[in-house]
Order: C-alpha cells, then structure tokens, then sequence
C-alpha cells in the first residue's frame, strides 16, 4: 500500500529534486540565469518552502518570498500536471502569507502561458508588464 500524499515543509535534502522539477517545466524556462542549491536554501530552511509528496516523490513545490511578499517558485512535475497539485501548493502558499501578516502577493510569469491562465483563474489581479513578464497581485 503506498504511503497517503502529503502537503508538507521542504527539507534540504528535497532541494535536488526541486531543482529537477524546475528544470524540467515546459514553460517559464530559465534562460538568463541559474538557480543552484543555495538559492533554495532559505525558503526550505525559513519554513516558507512545501513539496507535494505521493508514495515517496515530490511532485511539486512552492516557495514564498516573504521579504518581498512574492511568490518565488511554484511548479509541477511535467508528468504531474493537471491533477491539482498546483492549487493545493499555490493555497499553502497564499495561507502562510496571511498568517504572516501580508496584504498582497505579486508574481511574474510570462505572458500567454499556462501559468498565467492559472494564476487569472485562481483570483489574481492581472497588472502591467515587468521585464516583459506579466506582475499578477492577489490581495490577502
């Protein structure tokens, strides 16, 4: 019997695979800089990063930039995809921005991809362009 699925707090030693997820994305692509190890490191360590885990596998993540009051990462395995997991990280998210006492959150994402349909659907505002990327707001 598999182990039940489970939204829970990244560890460090889940950073590999968020790293694998966010590598493999078929949209919002990383081109003009990496992200290693260490820029994972103080969301998972700062209590303010989530993994989706079935039957052993992380299938997603979410990440939130409390600093700035952004979201700094949510993706989904590729494989994964279309089964919810994204609401359920993006829900987390939203939460614990509340329960720290934000009153927005923005993010960017490019223009005309999934993402930004997603983000349309789940109730953010969509704003002007920044760096030719769309800056989405949800008020909390």
């Amino acid at each position: 019997m598999s182990p039940t699925p489970e939204l829970r707090a990244a560890r460090d030693a889940d950073i590999p695979r968020l790293m694998e997820i966010r590598a493999a994305v078929r949209e919002n692509r990383l081109v003009d800089r990496a992200i290693g190890a260490a820029d994972y490191r103080p969301y998972v360590e700062g209590g303010c990063c989530w993994v989706w885990e079935e039957a052993g596998a992380i299938l997603g993540f979410a990440a939130l930039d409390a600093r700035t009051a952004s979201v700094w990462a949510l993706f989904v395995d590729p494989d994964a995809e279309d089964r919810g997991i994204g609401r359920l990280l993006l829900a987390r998210l939203v939460e614990e921005g509340g329960r720290r006492g934000l009153a927005a959150l923005t993010l960017n994402t490019a223009e005309g991809t999934r993402a930004a349909a997603f983000y349309r659907a789940a109730g953010w505002q969509a704003l002007g362009l920044d760096g030719g990327e769309r800056l989405f707001r949800l008020a909390l």
